[in-house]
């Protein structure tokens, strides 16, 4: 285990978002029992970042709940981690609002190590039935704007290459959605793609999950159907499902002992899982009365990390890998 993590999840404000994306725990219009929380302090998050580039924290990741842009005092990051080597990994939604797409890529490019921008279609009429809100033609040329500068950036700067990355969420309304976005990629010089199995927080959503008994085998079809692209562009997690449900020993946590989040409040996370389910992990204090160097050091976060195989929520885990 690291002394100090890697990289910090920074949940500067889960409650703002200009979409309502159906899978969202937050924002989706399937949520009847949203539980408002507050913006990140600019007080607090200056503190947080000082700190994490003093210990050596590699990567920040602004809000992943909400649109992190939205955050009025987003510049705090920019001006904070311009001068350090330590890196922003943002996940946007690709509205890229109040600047527009080409004034944040010149001020985000040259700070990031990668952008993961969400889409599940190309097709409004797949994108746009699971990111409600979305304008996908304006999204697509958003996009473009910034991998053009993505490029002159590249130019600019030797040593810094920042990456873009397309994010989907594995579904089964958007499986034909997902192969156009892979193609989309391809044709236009992404760098990778990523995805993920959908959490299923709302009830309406357990027929789109693939690994539904009700889907058997159809996701593991569209994962041969698409073996040839891994040869002309990065996938992840685009793995077939396993017969077996239960979790052998040889799959291990991708977090523990390596990330950490932090909360709007201050309050320390141990992973990205809904929070509403998190909570059964222990409490795991504040950031002002923990600092981020003494963290992995703490008795009980010591033991969660040797024992959450035991832990029925990392039993179901969508995120675990193969050692």
């Amino acid at each position: 285990m690291k002394s100090v993590p890697w990289r910090i999840t920074i949940d500067t404000n889960p409650d703002q978002c200009n979409l309502k994306c159906i899978m969202c725990d937050t924002h989706s219009t399937y949520n009847r029992n949203r539980i408002k929380r507050q913006r990140m302090s600019p007080e607090l998050l200056e503190g947080i970042l000082r700190e994490a580039i003093v210990v050596g924290v590699e990567e920040i990741i602004p809000s992943t709940m909400g649109e992190p842009l939205l955050y009025p005092y987003f510049d705090t990051f920019i001006d904070a981690l311009t001068p350090s080597s330590t890196r922003l990994n943002l996940t946007t939604n690709g509205t890229f609002p109040v600047k527009g797409a080409k004034t944040w890529a010149r001020l985000l490019l040259p700070i990031t190590s990668d952008t993961k921008i969400s889409i599940n279609g190309i097709s409004p009429a797949i994108n746009e039935k699971i990111m409600n809100q979305s304008r996908t033609e304006d999204v697509l040329k958003n996009i473009e704007t910034y991998l053009r500068i993505r490029d002159e950036v590249r130019q600019e700067k030797i040593n810094h290459r920042p990456t873009v990355t397309l994010q989907v969420t594995f579904m089964y309304r958007n499986l034909t959605g997902i192969g156009e976005v892979i193609e989309y990629a391809i044709e236009h010089n992404i760098d990778r793609v990523k995805g993920h199995h959908l959490w299923v927080t709302h009830p309406e959503l357990e027929k789109e999950d693939l690994r539904n008994p009700i889907h058997n085998g159809v996701w593991n079809d569209f994962i041969s159907k698409i073996e040839p692209y891994k040869k002309r562009i990065k996938l992840e997690n685009f793995t077939a499902l396993s017969e077996v449900e239960s979790v052998p020993e040889r799959y291990n946590c991708p977090f523990l002992g390596k990330e950490l989040w932090i909360d709007c409040s201050g309050n320390y996370n141990v992973c990205c899982a809904p929070s509403d389910k998190r909570q059964a992990l222990g409490d795991f204090g504040r950031f002002d009365n923990v600092k981020i160097g003494d963290f992995f050091q703490m008795k009980n976060y010591r033991t969660l990390v040797e024992n959450y195989k035991s832990q029925p929520l990392c039993r179901k885990c969508l995120l675990r890998k193969p050692e």
